[in-house]
């Protein structure tokens, strides 16, 4: 499902958006200014991000230029009162422009073209209980152009699976609370079996191989960055047409 952040200081302006993009499908966050707005980014995966130019603390064009520092994979429809040829000059760069009194009809197109672009890439679902582990799997996923879900344990994980047809991949972590990432495996392969699994764990490689063997690779923690994304790379080009 893809995820939009409403970066929007007028709150009815705010539940307009909300209510047409829930309305078609899409999974929507708020924020009623950057500041906000960053903290969310941190801490969620977002595909799309509707900003507003004219906010309080931080404008828009401010903010935008800090995000591609840290979050240049998200796509930005810049959306203001102001003019779209003035909007060009002040943000640089972005998905696409929307002037406020266009109507929401034309925005809804806007975002659904800029959605068909985020859904070409190959999706990868990250399923690891730890907040900070997920963070640093998707900064390197998404520098090498992949489109990043995440889940927090097993059942959320098998719900995303449900929810999404084209993941290509699942990293999954083996010491998780409620259900193990062996079982999690299991009932991955069992109702998804042409998923590809990675598990990632802090046990050594060895030893993943011992207990789950029928997991398509293993990853070690303790290991570099680059080799974790040897394995993603290897993974996916075996699915892809020679």
């Amino acid at each position: 499902m893809t995820r939009i952040l409403i970066v929007e200081d007028e709150n009815k302006v705010r539940s307009i958006y909300h209510a047409m993009l829930k309305n078609e499908g899409f999974d929507v966050l708020e924020a009623p200014n950057a500041m906000e707005a960053s903290v969310m980014l941190n801490r969620e995966p977002v595909d799309i991000m509707l900003l507003d130019i004219k906010m309080p603390q931080v404008f828009g064009s401010v903010f935008y230029d800090m995000m591609q520092n840290f979050h240049k994979h998200v796509q930005v429809i810049v959306a203001s009162v102001y003019p779209v040829d003035e909007q060009k000059k002040m943000i640089k760069g972005a998905a696409d422009y929307y002037d406020k009194s266009q109507g929401v009809d034309l925005l809804l197109e806007k975002i659904k073209k800029v959605e068909k672009i985020i859904k070409g890439k190959i999706s990868i679902l990250v399923v690891d209980d730890e907040p900070k582990i997920r963070q640093i799997y998707r900064y390197y996923l998404q520098e090498h152009g992949y489109r990043v879900l995440e889940a927090s344990d097993g059942n959320a994980g098998i719900e995303i699976l449900r929810k999404n047809g084209d993941i290509a991949l699942v990293i999954l972590d083996l010491a998780m609370p409620r259900q193990s990432g062996f079982e999690i495996h299991d009932s991955m392969k069992r109702e998804f079996p042409g998923v590809k699994i990675l598990v990632a764990s802090v046990f050594p490689e060895r030893d993943q191989k011992f207990f789950l063997p029928g997991a398509d690779d293993h990853y070690d923690k303790s290991e570099d960055a680059a080799g974790l994304m040897k394995k993603i790379e290897q993974l996916i080009s075996a699915d892809s047409p020679a």
